[in-house]
């Protein structure tokens, strides 16, 4: 019975620790990613489904703009090591 008891306990300690680290991974981007990425982000959806698709391409041109830098910055680090 204490044996069950472990297994299960060790289960649900692997489900909260994927879980946080899916947390912190989801803030640690939009931190890096700032108000301009999230905004662009939010704004070019709505611009998009409200039929506004060229400005939802400039909103969608900032939030992957965001993106590329981060992504950039990340692979320079990766190089330097």
């Amino acid at each position: 019975m204490a044996r069950k008891k472990k297994v299960v306990k060790e289960k649900i300690i692997k489900k909260v620790s994927l879980i946080k680290k899916a947390y912190n991974t989801i803030k640690s981007w939009v931190i890096s990613n700032g108000v301009e990425g999230i905004a662009g982000v939010i704004l070019g959806a709505a611009l998009w489904v409200t039929g506004f698709k060229v400005y939802a391409g400039f909103a969608l041109g900032v939030f992957a703009t965001r993106n590329w830098d981060i992504l950039k910055t990340w692979l320079l680090k990766l190089l330097k090591k």
